[in-house]
């Protein structure tokens, strides 16, 4: 009777029916392969010229593939419910340090969604209608994409578009999203491959040659005048070797496509044999991207010397330079297109970076609905929040307040406020408030009082090294990996002008999460409910 009042249901309604691949699925596309290696490559060295790819990729892969899946793997098989870290936070840290984070990580799914479904239009129509030379698509001239509309109209509508077929995607539960993913995988995976491959499968002279008969039809710069053009730009020599600040700036880019595995976890109470699932799931899902990125780094230093690479990333970073005026900016698929200029590799490097952003969207509402149903179950919402569609097994209802909140969003990002809704400050806001305060809880699972009756029933209580819980060890390798992220992203002197509206929106959105907690606290004791009852144990499956 006890358990009845303090959880909203007697059971969640969600089904456990998805299997390793489809929970892999979900960690590896979150990863984003294709515009995840784009970003790597452009912002990161772009930022920090003096990086190396490749050993950034093999840090970041030892670091995360053996600190993450333990962390998520084992918090999530030890709580196997659906929900993400709330559920982990509410049961070892404090129900209202949950709340406070898994709020911001609420807000972080919608920030997700309007950033990236704009990004289909620009760069992924974008640099589609560029390689091709279709101004019928996208006017490079004009800005006008479908032979007229206005830029922020266009972006608008294919956002709007993206974002209903996203939610298309969810609504009807995990039996149709699982086939659909698999879909996308396949082709998105395929084109990263081709892009890559592109790369591969040239010679460093056939590259220089293909470049200049480029930039003889377009009248831009050469081969050999990319480098001093930018050394030009920026009032320094362009770096041609290494360091290893450069390379761990990097890395901060880089954990687009290493740290984001982690999002299996929002489905752990809906895949079959978690224990053994997650923690697999979640390290195969690092591990494929990191593979990828390995292959286009030793690919790419093999055909452009460490100069050109660290040069054409500023470039397109920082959207041109004097004398460069190819009709696409130099990013990773666009140097694939230099290799081969060809209709397929075009189609690959565009439709790839479209599907993976594409299942971002997706991914959000998965994420969205779930992390306010655990809220729900928990008493931490209306009633509403749990309701699931017994047909579908989804909750309809969280479904559709994700699609009005991201439709808003999207506007306001595309008409009014895209200079301040910036990527860089979602990536910010999960460093400090997802991962760092997950992986601290992490950390003391196995030593706090409150969370000692699921410790002392998890499957992964034996797992030690030198008497020590795996779980802390993996923690304790991930935490460093957080400083390193958080040091690159907020405190050097390349970053530290760009974060400031970033600590204005953490401490509003923990500030939004704390009044929330409270507020539901004090409403269930208005009708007789203690919430504390429900975070001394798992709400029921």
């Amino acid at each position: 009777m006890a358990e009845e009042l303090a959880f909203a249901r007697k059971a969640s309604g969600l089904v456990r029916g998805l299997s390793m691949t489809d929970a892999f699925g979900v960690g590896m596309m979150n990863q984003g392969i294709t515009p995840s290696i784009w970003t790597m490559i452009t912002w990161g060295l772009g930022t920090y010229m003096t990086g190396n790819l490749l050993w950034a990729s093999v840090i970041s892969l030892v670091m995360v593939g053996f600190g993450f899946p333990l962390v998520w793997g084992i918090l999530s098989g030890s709580m196997p419910r659906s929900g993400g870290e709330y559920i982990y936070n509410s049961r070892i840290n404090h129900p209202v340090i949950a709340i406070a984070e898994s709020f911001g990580n609420a807000f972080v799914m919608i920030f997700w969604v309007y950033i990236l479904a704009p990004w289909i239009a620009d760069p992924g129509l974008v640099i589609w209608a560029e390689y091709m030379g279709w101004d019928w698509l996208y006017n490079v001239e004009t800005g006008a994409f479908f032979g007229g509309l206005p830029y922020e109209w266009g972006v608008f509508v294919v956002a709007t578009v993206a974002n209903l077929i996203a939610f298309f995607t969810v609504v009807f539960g995990m039996k149709i999203f699982a086939l659909v993913q698999k879909l996308i995988m396949v082709f998105a995976l395929g084109g990263a491959a081709v892009v890559t491959g592109s790369i591969t499968f040239t010679s460093q002279e056939s590259f220089i040659a293909n470049w200049n008969a480029l930039a003889e039809e377009h009248g831009s710069l050469t081969y050999e005048e990319v480098v001093p053009a930018v050394a030009a730009a920026i009032g320094e020599a362009v770096p041609t070797s290494s360091t290893l600040y450069g390379t761990l700036g990097v890395m901060v880019a880089g954990s687009w496509l290493f740290a984001y595995a982690y999002f299996c976890v929002f489905v752990a109470g809906e895949v079959k044999r978690p224990d053994v699932t997650l923690i697999g799931a979640n390290f195969f899902a690092i591990l494929l991207p990191a593979v990828m990125m390995i292959w286009t780094a030793l690919a790419m230093y093999r055909v452009m010397p460490f100069e050109f690479i660290s040069a054409t990333a500023w470039i397109d970073n920082n959207l041109g330079v004097e004398g460069y005026n190819l009709p696409f900016l130099p990013s990773y698929m666009s140097l694939g297109y230099v290799a081969h200029s060809n209709w397929f590799v075009a189609l690959a490097a565009s439709g790839s970076y479209i599907l993976f952003t594409f299942w971002y969207l997706s991914l959000s509402y998965l994420a969205f609905p779930r992390i306010i149903f655990a809220w729900g179950m928990d008493r931490m919402g209306p009633k509403w929040f749990t309701d699931v569609d017994p047909r579908w097994a989804s909750p309809v209802k969280n479904y559709i307040l994700c699609l009005v909140l991201c439709q808003g969003a999207i506007a306001l990002y595309t008409f009014w406020l895209g200079d301040y809704m910036q990527g860089l400050t979602v990536t910010g806001m999960e460093i400090v408030s997802v991962w760092g305060v997950t992986t601290i809880a992490a950390l003391i699972f196995p030593y706090v009082k409150r969370s000692r009756g699921i410790w002392d029933s998890s499957p992964y209580k034996t797992w030690k090294f030198l008497g020590i819980p795996l779980v802390s060890w993996g923690a304790a390798v991930s935490l460093v990996y957080l400083g390193i992220l958080f040091y690159f992203l907020i405190m050097t002197e390349e970053m530290k002008d760009s974060n400031g509206q970033s600590w204005i929106l953490y401490g509003v959105v923990w500030i939004l999460g704390i009044v929330w907690y409270y507020f539901w606290k004090a409403r269930s004791k208005s009708v007789g409910v203690d919430v504390s009852m429900t975070y001394g144990e798992l709400p029921p499956e």
